[in-house]
């Protein structure tokens, strides 16, 4: 069996392209526009495309991992992501760069899905805590190097350079993948549940697509979304209860282990929607950042994530889950509290950012060793991808509902409409505020539910091994 530094190595090629292409493009976004001659509604369709169909389908690629291999589909994925990258640097119009970017996002679900499952299936309790650390540490350098990287290619090369950079990249990772991990068991089932997968895809599509996209649409729109919605996530869960060879087994899905560390998850990366997309615009808009200033703050948190990631965990491996994660959250809700609190101070603020860093690296880890610690071998890939969506769909979620928040609030503090001078700044800056403390509430609300996701099976038999090593002695 390979070691966990190596199962690391080996796919952070890929996991590190998945994690990058989700924030290299953003920056892309007004140079593309002009390029193809297209509106601003046109060309969200690069970013919205991407969206959906990663997050539509990563627990269906999960479930192809494990029926038919991890290593597998990972390397699938990453020949996909090659090909779809290569696609968007030579089209010539929107509708192929959208066709791409699908192409792109159906690579990176399989990658999404399958990397955390391969780092799991290879390692042990003893040694997952500092392989997932590592993990996490690519995920951060990923996406805090996207903004500053998209920005810097575009400029010297073109919006086309952010595309071919994953080339080399996915080859080298590819073969790294072929030579250094071994093939995984497959898991072997007599009927593949079409109709749950389609049901699954169809709930989670409809959902994202009406946060990121629909919205805004009138009330009967939203009903019908929202009631699709519904009836697909009603009909998938009486399918799975039926179904021979379900997608997912409804006892997985309802195991408080899995489904307390997947709904944390989702509330700690909501609560971190305001700093994630309104901290930007606040120090370009309200304090004068420009471009270069704001991306070299918004590295504080990667940063922290990245520099803490190994040393959480080394403590995972050997602190309760329940215990880490939520001192983890406790320590990003004093960092969001603090940062809303020292507004406008741009030095405190980054001292609050780094809080909320290291405290979400700190739950993160936790959360991930104990979920994958506690999935079924039959479901590891599932519950992957699974781990992963909860990210995706609360980044997604949140997103639309911070915009709402924001509106409102800053609507309240100036409502004569000023567009700049002191009230401008001074209202902009006490929306921000108030945004960050409402959705601190999330953060509380995670933590307290992680304080009851018990212990799992590596738990027990470690505190059972403290208990007669104590009474030996």
């Amino acid at each position: 069996m390979p070691g966990p530094y190596r199962v690391v190595g080996a796919t952070s090629f890929g996991i590190f392209l998945s994690a990058l292409d989700a924030s290299i493009v953003n920056v892309s976004l007004v140079t593309m526009m002009g390029s193809f001659g297209v509106t601003i509604d046109a060309i969200q369709w690069v970013v919205v495309a991407y969206l959906l169909i990663l997050t539509s389908t990563m627990p269906l690629m999960g479930k192809f991992g494990d029926r038919f291999g991890k290593k597998r589909i990972f390397q699938l994925g990453m020949l996909v992501f090659i090909a779809g990258s290569f696609g968007c640097a030579i089209s010539i119009g929107l509708e192929m760069l959208v066709a791409a970017r699908v192409f792109q996002a159906l690579g990176s679900a399989m990658i999404s899905a399958n990397g955390l499952a391969l780092v799991t299936y290879f390692t042990t309790p003893q040694n997952r805590g500092r392989a997932i650390g590592l993990n996490s540490v690519v995920l951060a350098a990923a996406l805090g190097s996207g903004p500053v990287l998209g920005g810097i290619l575009t400029q010297l090369f073109g919006w086309e350079s952010i595309f071919l950079v994953n080339l080399p990249i996915g080859i080298v990772g590819f073969f790294a993948v072929q030579f250094a991990i071994p093939k995984t068991e497959l898991v072997h089932e007599t009927k593949f549940d079409t109709i749950g997968a389609g049901l699954f895809f169809s709930f989670l599509f409809l959902i994202i697509y009406y946060v990121t996209v629909a919205r805004t649409a009138d009330i009967l729109t939203s009903l019908i979304f929202i009631g699709g919605a519904l009836f697909t996530f009603i009909a998938f869960i009486l399918r799975e209860r039926s179904f021979d060879s379900p997608v997912i087994t409804i006892g997985v899905l309802t195991d408080r282990k899995i489904s307390v560390s997947i709904f944390s998850a989702l509330l700690a990366y909501m609560a971190m929607v305001p700093i994630s997309f309104l901290l930007p615009f606040y120090l370009q808009e309200a304090l004068g950042f420009n471009q270069v200033m704001t991306g070299i703050f918004l590295i504080i948190q990667p940063l922290m994530i990245s520099v803490t990631g190994p040393l959480a965990g080394f403590v995972s491996e050997r602190v309760n889950a329940e215990i880490q994660t939520t001192v983890g959250l406790i320590v990003q809700l004093i960092g969001l509290v603090f940062l809303a609190l020292v507004v406008p101070n741009v030095l405190l603020m980054g001292i609050g950012v780094a809080l909320m860093g290291t405290g979400l690296s700190f739950f993160s880890v936790a959360n991930g060793n104990f979920i994958m610690t506690s999935a079924p071998k039959k479901y590891m890939g599932v519950v992957s991808a699974l781990t992963n969506l909860a990210r995706t769909t609360g980044f997604s979620v949140a997103t639309a509902l911070v915009t709402t928040v924001f509106g409102v609030f800053f609507l309240t503090f100036n409502p004569w409409g000023f567009v700049s001078g002191a009230v401008f700044v001074e209202s902009y800056g006490r929306a921000f505020q108030s945004s960050v403390f409402m959705f601190s509430f999330l953060a509380i609300i995670a933590a307290i539910i992680s304080t009851m996701r018990g212990l799992n099976q590596a738990e027990e038999d470690r505190e059972n091994n403290v208990l007669v090593q104590n009474e030996q002695s």
